[in-house]
């Protein structure tokens, strides 16, 4: 559906040359919900200002549902922009006009007769749950409300991709989960290909497919949820996992020293990742039973990565030493995620 190839951007300020995107390569599956997630100024909006040509690229490749955006007329390039709806973080609304007329403001650009129109208009604010609203003024609205007529609008031409600019970030976490949701059932019913861009791992977690981390105009990692959340590999991609789920071993387990007698004890600390039906396998039992071990739960949660749980368990495992590792061998055996930290480190 979305294939970036050696995407860049550059910007000039003051007399100097400022690289917001250096050599993007990205690919977005059709109906999927793509993440990219990054820091203040790591080059998001430039980047999602692109997709569409806002921003035209200073190099690079960008292939929309088998269209070259960077080598067509500006024609076409109207034509193919109708295909890509965009909503924005302070939602972009005309405050002098209706919330139908809103909705209704692209199909009028684009030449559609007045019946259609009316039609089209009244079924989009049934599917974003605002058909009440239609002759209110966004002055009228909540920021959730605004923001759901920002989603009709971008829905208006049927487009095959909905780019999302910070769009959950002016509104409160309670709104957010409703707007989060709108999207979700929105992908769902009508195959659309969702770009999400954010600052926030807790709304990548909430709906998101795959995610890429963009730092520094550059993507330095992505993959799936479950394994950007299991196995991060940058320090950026671990502060953002630890935002939602905490990476931090206590102070008081930091500083307990794991011997006995001057000597190495058979005692592990030990972090379990557990992801889907894993997370619900009595695995601390069956330790405890099999190998003869004592365990004590530090600390642990469940949350959930889309619809799958999602459970991080920090565990000490006491025991002599043979006992102890035949326990995480098995807890490995498993597919669970172990990480045993030295030293409680």
């Amino acid at each position: 559906m979305i294939k970036v190839s050696n995407l860049r951007k550059v910007y000039q300020s003051n007399g100097k040359q400022v690289e917001a995107l250096k050599s993007i390569d990205l690919e977005i599956e059709k109906g999927e919900i793509f993440g990219i997630i990054g820091f203040s100024g790591a080059g998001k909006s430039s980047l999602v200002r692109c997709l569409n040509l806002l921003e035209k690229p200073t190099e690079g490749s960008i292939i929309i549902a088998g269209q070259e955006m960077t080598k067509i007329s500006a024609k076409e390039l109207r034509q193919a922009r109708r295909k890509i709806g965009m909503i924005f973080q302070h939602f972009n609304l005309l405050f002098s006009r209706t919330v139908f007329h809103n909705v209704a403001f692209p199909l009028e650009i684009a030449g559609v007769p007045q019946k259609e129109i009316k039609e089209r208009v009244l079924e989009l604010l049934r599917l974003v749950g605002l058909e009440d609203k239609a002759e209110a003024f966004p002055a009228q609205l909540s920021g959730g409300q605004k923001q759901r007529v920002g989603i009709a609008r971008a829905l208006a031409n049927n487009p095959q991709v909905l780019l999302c600019d910070e769009a959950t970030s002016a509104l409160d976490p309670q709104t957010t989960k409703s707007i989060l949701g709108l999207l979700a059932d929105i992908n769902q019913k009508l195959n659309l290909t969702i770009v999400l861009i954010t600052h926030e791992m807790q709304v990548i977690k909430e709906i998101c497919d795959r995610v890429a981390v963009l730092e520094d105009g550059r993507i330095i990692e992505q993959g799936s949820m479950v394994d950007i959340f299991t196995g991060p590999q940058t320090s950026t991609a671990k502060d953002f996992v630890s935002s939602v789920f905490s990476q931090e071993v206590p102070v008081e387990i930091r500083e307990r020293q794991f011997t006995l007698g001057g000597k190495r004890s058979g005692r592990k600390l030990v972090r379990i990742i557990f992801v889907g039906e894993s997370a619900s396998q009595p695995v601390i039992s069956e330790i405890v039973k099999n190998f003869s071990v004592d365990a004590n739960i530090i600390s642990g949660n469940i949350e959930h990565l889309k619809d799958k749980p999602f459970g991080n368990l920090l565990l000490e495992i006491a025991g002599d030493n043979g006992s102890t590792e035949k326990a995480i061998a098995y807890l490995e055996s498993l597919g669970l995620g172990i990480e045993v930290i030295e030293n409680g480190r």
